[in-house]
């Protein structure tokens, strides 16, 4: 059973858990999951979604009480970017 008590991570050890999680989480979905060694592009990972098509994935992570607010801005996500297919 995980440890739940987030409060004594650092911001990374948080961060990385959270990706992974979600990682975990497209693949109990089906999606195939596509790691990089270097973070340089602002994606975590990629995942393949079980149709072929492929979405980028950035996550994003916050601990509840240490932070009680977040604010992330416009620019910075484009709900309106198309899923794209590698062909």
């Amino acid at each position: 059973m995980p440890n739940l008590k987030w409060s004594h991570l650092n911001n990374l050890q948080l961060g990385r858990y959270a990706e992974y999680y979600a990682k975990m989480d497209f693949a109990s979905y089906g999606y195939q999951v596509f790691s990089s060694e270097v973070d340089d592009h602002g994606e975590d990972f990629i995942a393949r979604m079980p149709r072929g098509r492929f979405i980028k994935v950035q996550v994003k992570s916050i601990s509840f009480p240490k932070s009680t607010y977040t604010f992330l801005k416009e620019k910075h996500f484009d709900p309106n970017q198309d899923i794209f297919t590698f062909t």
